[in-house]
């Protein structure tokens, strides 16, 4: 959600325009987000009664029954749109098939449309809704160590164009952003190393108590997706989600003063230049 303030002035020679946009939006850690005792997430759509969820094919094979579920207990209509699995999927044409769903479903102005995903599907669909009527509102709520911990906290959307990684994008924030890490127990012991990876960057670069957590129990905290698979440790997922926590509130720290990346010179960076 964003607030433009902007002044005009007369020159010599015509007029000068300065503005900026203030960018506001939110998250909230909900423990099992779909779980029909949390309704946080239903509030965000009884003003519209309806949603149109965007995720991709193994989402909803795994967890589409239970999002059912969940709109239907608050009586909101849900329609799905599930998009291709993979990097080769990043792409226009995917990103132009959302938009078609979102011009047969009828989105309307401000009308949030609920994105379900990795870093991939959240980046496809955010750009979706950047591009559908200049700016379409949408709902985040990531399910991967990187989507929770990376993709989550950044604005940028985007596809592929060619043999160029994000070459066509935007900066476009959701205006919720749901934090549930109990997805984690489906997810591949390889995504969940590499999302481990991504927080070692973050942790050393910035934040040396979560660096040392991670060097104490990290063959538990993969072996057990954070705490959300087979664990009967309590004291190991509370470790895991005070990594996951600072982790998050690291990036923000990072990311937030540079969010449309005016500044190339960026910690977060660490390994990419």
């Amino acid at each position: 959600m964003s607030d433009m303030k902007a002044t005009v002035a007369k020159t010599d020679n015509g007029f000068a325009v300065r503005g900026y946009e203030e960018i506001k939006y939110d998250f909230a850690f909900v423990e099992g987000v779909f779980n029909t005792s949390n309704k946080q997430l239903a509030d965000c759509y009884s003003r519209w009664g309806r949603v149109l969820t965007v995720l991709d094919e193994n989402m909803k094979s795994l967890y589409g029954q239970e999002i059912q579920n969940y709109f239907d207990h608050y009586k909101l209509p849900l329609t799905f749109h599930a998009m291709p699995v993979g990097e080769t999927a990043k792409s226009m044409e995917t990103l132009l098939g959302i938009v078609d769903s979102m011009t047969e479903f009828g989105i309307i102005r401000k009308e949030p449309v609920l994105v379900v995903g990795g870093g991939l599907v959240t980046d496809v669909a955010g750009f979706a809704c950047a591009c559908y009527r200049r700016n379409t509102n949408f709902i985040r709520v990531p399910t991967t160590v990187i989507g929770l911990i990376d993709a989550s906290v950044s604005i940028k959307v985007a596809v592929n164009y060619g043999n160029y990684k994000n070459r066509l994008g935007a900066y476009h924030a959701p205006i919720w952003t749901f934090l549930d890490f109990s997805f984690l127990k489906t997810l591949p012991t390889a995504q969940v190393r590499n999302g481990f990876a991504e927080i070692i960057k973050i942790s050393s670069c910035a934040d040396l108590k979560t660096f040392d957590k991670l060097d104490k129990s990290c063959e538990q905290i993969i072996d057990t997706r954070f705490g959300h698979y087979k664990c009967d440790d309590p004291d190991l997922k509370k470790i895991a989600n005070e990594i996951c926590y600072d982790a998050i509130h690291e990036m923000l720290v990072l990311e937030t003063p540079n969010l449309h990346e005016i500044m190339l010179d960026r910690i977060i960076a660490y390994g990419h230049t």
